[in-house]
């Protein structure tokens, strides 16, 4: 029974769950608007969504408003290795497979979904007509957070996997200086995981005699902040930064079997990373009318990004086998620097429109261009990734009328780069990353997965309900 718990104990320690290395806002952006527009967001945004896109532009609303609403991501991704997998017993695989095989399966991202929250509200008093605060909000339906470790030689996307199985949360203010120019500043928020387990096992008895465990989230607290020019003609400049972002942790595991033996598991992690990113945009509504035209480059310093492979340490000891003169001997784990990634900074161009077709409907459409980071995977290393092409399309539904005193402060109040906000409305987005087909040839003859192809298309749609007031 003691080594049940200590193997028990192991397994925690090591448990794989899908990666990720950024929220489902950075994916595809902060709600149905911005999924359609091909978050093209940032001299667009409107309402609480500008809370992730450019604080500054909190400051264009005239009222009071949320939205809240549900999003699904569906992975259509694809792995094809040119040798047969095999996982059996080496000698096995090499009788049944002659010509070569891979000894590592592709891990491929699995289908999330999710809840969405916007909301922001103008401030009274002396702040009246000058400040507004807003949050939004991403909270995945699996899993608050999900994080893993995978063998860096097993196949698989760290870019997408579980990407949207990250909570969100980012609260800010903007702040109308001018009437044309408006400044915002913000936070974004992750928990940092800090942990201790000890045990005491008796493998006299099979007994416990003592089990200690702390665990301790930490927030971690990251700036964003914008800036936005509202020229004449209906024309707005602007530009949001938001500060590097990861998830560190450390997990200690010491297992005392008596005074014969001691085992002791150190793991540590860096993962959920999003870069350092400077975005720029435009947005122009053509002569005052219901065209709305948008436009944004985003620099990634996706050079900074860690190491996603696990440090895990493993060290037995004790009287016993320090008395055989095993205290090193059977000691295992990853005491190597860490993976050199290679990844390199991008520039991402996109391209959004919103179209009010009638009364009470809009149309909208977006595409982005994201080249990849990652150098082609010929090394020893299968992290994959390739340029992606983002194409999005949405629908807005408005409905309810404003009271007479509400219309007339629009009315006097119309900066906001979507317009006039309707009373009521219901917004459906959906975006499509497609990955072009890339082949990766080994640089080793013997490499252990051989030469494969990577690509396919990631799939989401959101939709939400929300008003203002």
């Amino acid at each position: 029974m003691n080594w049940r718990w200590a193997a028990a104990v192991c397994a925690m320690t090591a448990l794989p769950s899908a990666a990720g290395h950024a929220s489902v806002f950075e994916m595809f952006g902060a709600g149905p608007r911005a999924v359609g527009m091909g978050g093209a967001m940032t001299a667009a945004a409107s309402g609480g969504e500008a809370a992730f896109h450019n604080p500054a532009m909190l400051a264009g609303a005239a009222l009071a408003g949320a939205w809240g609403g549900f999003d699904y991501t569906h992975y259509d991704l694809s792995i094809t290795l040119q040798r047969p997998v095999c996982l059996d017993a080496t000698a096995t695989c090499r009788s049944q497979y002659l010509g070569g095989f891979s000894s590592r399966a592709p891990q491929l991202p699995t289908d999330s979904s999710g809840a969405q929250v916007g909301w922001h509200y103008p401030l009274g008093g002396i702040f009246k007509e000058r400040v507004v605060v807003g949050a939004t909000l991403a909270l995945p339906t699996g899993h608050l957070i999900r994080i893993s470790g995978p063998d860096p030689q097993t196949p698989h996307f760290p870019m997408y996997e579980g990407m949207p199985d990250r909570i969100a949360f980012l609260f800010a203010a903007g702040w109308r200086v001018t009437d044309q120019f408006w400044v915002g500043a913000g936070i974004q928020v992750l928990a940092g995981l800090e942990s201790n387990i000890q045990l005491a096992l008796n493998p006299t008895n099979g007994t416990m005699d003592a089990a200690a465990i702390r665990i301790g989230l930490q927030p971690k607290v990251r700036l964003t902040a914008g800036a936005t020019v509202h020229a004449p003609r209906d024309v707005w400049f602007a530009v949001s930064y938001r500060q590097r972002l990861s998830l560190q942790y450390q997990i200690p595991t010491d297992v005392a079997l008596g005074k014969p033996a001691e085992l002791a598991i150190a793991l540590s992690h860096e993962t959920l990373f999003t870069p350092d990113s400077i975005h720029t945009g435009i947005a122009w509504r053509p002569f005052h009318g219901p065209l709305l035209l948008s436009g944004d480059l985003t620099w990634s310093l996706w050079s900074a990004m860690p190491d996603p492979s696990p440090q895990v340490a493993l060290d037995i000891g004790g009287m016993a086998v320090n008395g055989l003169g095993l205290g090193t001997a059977l000691d295992v784990g990853t005491n190597t620097p860490p993976i050199k990634l290679g990844y390199s900074d991008t520039l991402s161009p996109a391209l959004g429109a919103e179209w009010q077709v009638a009364e009470h409907w809009r149309v909208r459409t977006g595409y982005q261009y994201r080249p990849t980071p990652a150098p082609r995977a010929t090394g020893p290393y299968d992290y994959l990734d390739g340029d992606a092409h983002a194409l999005g399309l949405g629908v807005g539904f408005a409905f309810g009328e404003h009271d007479a005193e509400t219309l007339a402060k629009l009315q006097e109040r119309d900066d906001d780069p979507a317009g006039p906000p309707p009373k009521m409305h219901v917004d459906l987005g959906s975006q499509v990353l497609m990955l072009p087909r890339r082949t990766v040839f080994k640089s080793d003859p013997g490499d252990p997965v051989g030469n494969l192809e990577h690509g396919g298309a990631v799939w989401n749609v959101s939709l939400a309900f929300g008003g203002a007031f």
